[in-house]
């Protein structure tokens, strides 16, 4: 099948998946995230403001509160179906997964135009979570936004000119302690974030919901 899940829900009431895009000009979008630590953004910013000036990349920089590690996207809509919410609601209650930590220590383009941070040798603490992650996902309504891949990364700034002549080089590590996912609303071309849901990881593989 081409082209990403469309979640849908038919005349009867009943939820069903497309794999054509729902708008030409939607205007909200869905996804699962890890975000940084407030701490751990504030670093982020002015690492990526000195790179940024360093290799005179133009385009925008992420905001300090939007910077995360994507999980799952669960697709563009107009307007959030209520249905699809209440499912990855309850897609993310399933998951049971112990805190971890995270670290990047490379600087490198990816997905055509994005600066972002990523981990030379892999993260196996957080391949032990995205183990649980999807398990949840597989076991609810949500498989078919299930990836079949992850490469964690942190999104920095976009420049699609000048970004995809960066060289991947190595820096000096960026980590934090997760404690957390959340269930994110972006409101596309408005710049802004709704975390819809939390949820809390804990030491005994288990994770509860924060309102």
């Amino acid at each position: 099948m081409n082209g990403e899940p469309w979640y849908g829900v038919g005349r009867n009431g009943q939820a069903f998946f497309r794999w054509d895009r729902a708008s030409r000009d939607p205007t909200d979008r869905l996804f699962f995230a890890i975000p940084a630590e407030q701490m751990i953004a504030s670093v982020l910013e002015s690492r990526a403001l000195a790179w940024q000036r360093e290799l005179g990349l133009g385009g925008k920089l992420v905001r300090p509160n939007h910077r995360h590690i994507s999980l799952a996207m669960l697709g563009n809509y107009d307007g959030l179906p209520k249905l699809l919410v209440e499912d990855a609601c309850y897609a993310g209650s399933l998951v049971r997964a112990q805190v971890f930590d995270v670290s990047f220590n490379r600087l490198s383009a990816f997905g055509g135009g994005a600066l972002v941070l990523r981990a030379s040798d892999g993260i196996p603490q957080f391949e032990a979570f995205w183990r649980a992650f999807t398990a949840a996902l597989l076991d609810s309504p949500l498989r078919p936004f299930v990836p079949n891949s992850i490469e964690p990364h942190v999104t920095l700034l976009r420049d699609k000119a000048r970004v995809p002549r960066v060289e991947q080089r190595p820096v000096e590590p960026i980590g934090w302690t997760v404690r957390e996912f959340v269930l994110v609303h972006s409101f596309l071309r408005q710049d802004r974030y709704q975390v819809i849901r939390r949820w809390q990881l804990s030491g005994q593989d288990d994770a509860h919901a924060v309102m």
